[in-house]
């Protein structure tokens, strides 16, 4: 069975304030993914009902990478930015789950997690 930890995080913005917040993540994924080379994916997504709810879907190897995301300055200085601009309504909700299955079989020898899908441009459609 795989160490590799899943994360999901549910972030609820100020009422009005979802774009800013949406920048902001944007801006946090991307020294996230490259900042943390044990953080396998780290993606913000934007709920389609709701422009003021955001989901983060993240994979950590382990533990440890886990616990290292938690306490990188970088991501206290995010929380503290939004907390400072008044982006957000509340804490955020995170559940952990221990990967099962599914993530890394049939990936290509190689790959390195910094973007994976189900989408096959080749197909040009969703597989």
């Amino acid at each position: 069975m795989s160490n590799m930890l899943a994360v999901l995080a549910k972030l609820r913005g100020a009422p009005g304030k979802g774009d800013a917040l949406a920048a902001l993540l944007a801006e946090q994924v991307a020294t996230v993914r490259s900042t943390e080379p044990g953080c396998i994916a780290y993606t913000a997504h934007r709920s389609t009902s709701d422009p003021d709810l955001f989901l983060f879907y993240e994979v950590y190897e382990d533990d440890a990478a886990f616990e290292l995301h938690r306490r990188s300055p970088h991501l206290a200085a995010y929380r503290e930015r939004r907390e400072a601009e008044g982006l957000i309504a509340g804490p955020a909700e995170v559940e952990t789950f221990r990967m099962i299955a599914g993530m890394t079989e049939g990936w290509p020898s190689g790959h390195d997690g910094s973007a994976f899908s189900c989408f096959d441009p080749t197909r040009a459609e969703l597989i």
